[in-house]
């Protein structure tokens, strides 16, 4: 799990207000897509995804004020490389597959 923190405002720059979640609990994000958008007193700011992996828990609501250092969410970044273990799994179920299929029309043209 990744936590996703309020960082990289100005020195004097205490709290941020909530005003858009770009995307929402249980969705897939990227590294680097735009998670959540700020405004201080300053104007807005843009708080990006630090991991890809499946947006786990939003932790403040649109309109809600987050301090300094406040954690925003949590992306489960393992999500992600169970995938990848899964489409590996898949790969070699397809290579198998085909084996047996060989081997059957092997069978076949001895048959004859």
């Amino acid at each position: 799990m990744k936590d996703v923190n309020l960082e990289g405002l100005s020195k004097h720059i205490e709290e941020a207000t909530i005003q858009t979640w770009f995307f929402e609990e249980g969705d897939m994000v990227s590294e680097g897509d735009d998670l959540v958008e700020l405004s201080t007193e300053e104007g807005t700011a843009v708080i990006p995804a630090s991991a890809t992996g499946i947006l786990a828990e939003v932790y403040y609501d649109e309109g809600e004020t987050v301090a300094k250092g406040e954690t925003l969410c949590t992306i489960d970044d393992d999500a992600s490389k169970e995938d990848e273990d899964d489409e590996d799994d898949d790969d070699e179920d397809d290579e198998d597959e085909d084996k047996d299929k060989d081997d059957d029309d092997d069978g076949d043209k001895k048959k004859k």
